[in-house]
């Protein structure tokens, strides 16, 4: 959940996860691509391979 760096948001995003119903009550269902054993790992690593392009063609930082 994204909700920004303002305390008010903050607080309202951690009150809804709070509340939500977990394990076999979940009303969300599961993205079945997140469901995989090393998703964060493959994260990392496509936020790592894209980092100098996006400073080289977002950014204009040149090394």
């Amino acid at each position: 959940m994204m909700t920004g760096l303002e305390l008010d948001r903050v607080h309202q995003g951690l009150t809804i996860l709070a509340d939500q119903k977990r394990e076999g009550e979940r009303t969300l269902r599961p993205v079945v691509d997140y469901s995989i054993p090393n998703v964060s790992e493959k994260v990392v690593r496509i936020i790592l391979s894209y980092t100098d392009y996006v400073n080289r063609t977002v950014w204009k930082k040149h090394p």
